[in-house]
């Protein structure tokens, strides 16, 4: 039986980069993969879907071009051979995995793995193994509506929807948070005629109100329909698909998306209560190290509490790592960021601004538009604002951007909150100009009751 001083069980964002931070620290790793090295992340999520949204983009580009005197006509969508640069993405950043495996001295073990017990997991179709210590990494899934079926043809999860050859005509997205926000601006710019059916009141509810409607008005706006407070009772499988609404209502399109959210995945491990190891509902009970009810088993990502992110899966497993080695450290999502890449992208950490209202007496708003960007208005992209929340004294409870590259613009928020500066001190840092991270200085002037680029 070989023995490892670490083996991790799931190879998706959270499990490869345990292994391969734990392998810096001198540890013996292995990996137990029984599907696709990289998990859903790289395979079926993150990365296949933002490479359709990078050359869904262009599109957008060209509609704008004539205002910028570039006036491109005739152009035509090949989604074959866009497909083939998704699939490319993911088997060259998978074939980059498996090279750090190789120089890292990690053993990939490809089969289903079920912890026997302390120490121990048994590998179908391999050899059992021992370790010193376990993580698991097994992710999620998506999560299926009672009494609707998906067959991965009509009726789709986000997996069928990635693996399609065609753009389809008509698409009703059944779920209106993020993935379904999505999907809903990646094939409304491809083309296709785009229906949401929402059961709250209203689109992306973990997100402000404020971008929600924002965002719910320019999906209109660009000719998507948006049915909140909807239930789909059924679906009716004919010529065309019917998704069946409440209120007696009913949309007729050629294919459906369900995405109501995910789930943890942990079927595959067996009756882990056998063990020891407890649950929180769906979810891997853990403590505030990461570590299961059982000593030297640790759990981690989309299996555990805490939001289903492919970072935050990252960020758990080189914590649990550094439990392990004994630099103990305790879990701290406060400053995981969120981000939704649709168009405009949307992002935040921390608190919401109805959130900080609640908890903070004296919570304070301050607002800076990308209209008011000399950046964003160049580029054409002066659609949105950053908000920024503080409580009385300054220090920053939250912020969250709506408009162009806030995905990447939210890692100065999250910086700036890691390390505890205040809003004043935010205020002095300087920013090249002319740049979109302007937006966030003159933020937190406006905060601080020093407005520049505003009234």
């Amino acid at each position: 039986m070989k023995r490892y001083d670490l083996a991790i069980i799931g190879s998706g964002p959270g499990g490869y980069v345990a292994a391969l931070y734990a392998s810096r620290h001198k540890l013996k790793v292995c990996i137990i993969e029984k599907d696709i090295l990289g998990g859903t992340c790289l395979n079926r999520g993150c990365i296949p879907t933002k490479s359709l949204i990078s050359s869904a983009s262009i599109i957008e580009c060209i509609k704008d071009g004539k205002s910028r005197g570039i006036d491109v006509s005739g152009y035509s969508i090949d989604y074959h051979k866009m497909a083939d640069r998704k699939a490319e993405s993911v088997s060259r950043l998978r074939s980059g995995i498996e090279t750090l495996f190789r120089a890292a001295n990690i053993d990939l073990i490809k089969g289903c793995a079920e912890i026997t017990g302390r120490g121990s997991i048994r590998i179908a179709g391999s050899e059992d193994i021992s370790a010193s210590n376990i993580i698991i990494a097994t992710g999620s899934v998506s999560m299926p509506i009672t009494d609707i079926d998906t067959d991965e043809e009509d009726v789709l999860t986000s997996d069928g929807l990635l693996d399609l050859k065609e753009i389809p005509e008509s698409l009703a997205v059944i779920g209106g948070g993020v993935i379904g926000c999505e999907f809903a601006s990646l094939y409304n710019m491809l083309g296709s005629k785009v229906t949401i059916v929402e059961f709250t009141e209203r689109l992306l509810p973990t997100q402000s109100r404020e971008v929600s409607k924002k965002l719910e008005m320019l999906f209109k706006k660009r000719g998507i329909e948006v049915f909140t407070s909807s239930k789909a009772e059924s679906i009716v499988r004919g010529s065309d698909v019917r998704v069946e609404l409440s209120g007696l209502r009913s949309v007729a399109v050629k294919k459906v998306l369900i995405s109501i959210g995910r789930k943890p995945y942990t079927e595959s491990l067996g009756d882990l209560s056998r063990i020891g190891l407890k649950m929180d509902g769906s979810r891997i009970h853990v403590d505030d190290h990461l570590m299961t009810d059982v000593p030297g088993i640790y759990a981690i990502g989309d299996c555990v509490a805490g939001p289903m992110l492919a970072h935050k899966a990252s960020y758990d497993g080189m914590l649990a790592c550094d439990n392990i080695i004994g630099k103990m450290r305790v879990k701290d999502y406060s400053n995981i960021p969120n981000c939704i890449w649709t168009e405009p992208e949307i992002a935040s950490v921390g608190i919401s601004e109805e959130e900080a209202k609640l908890k903070f007496p004296g919570a304070k708003i301050a607002k800076f538009p990308y209209l008011a960007s000399g950046k964003a208005y160049i580029i054409g992209k002066s659609e949105g604002f950053v908000k920024m929340i503080g409580d009385p004294d300054g220090r920053i409870l939250g912020v969250e951007i709506f408009g162009a590259n806030a995905c990447e613009l939210i890692a100065e928020a999250v910086l700036a909150r890691t390390a505890g500066i205040s809003i004043e001190e935010w205020s002095r840092v300087v920013h090249a100009h002319p740049t979109l991270s302007e937006i966030l200085q003159e933020a937190a002037h406006i905060f601080c009751g020093t407005p520049i680029h505003s009234i």
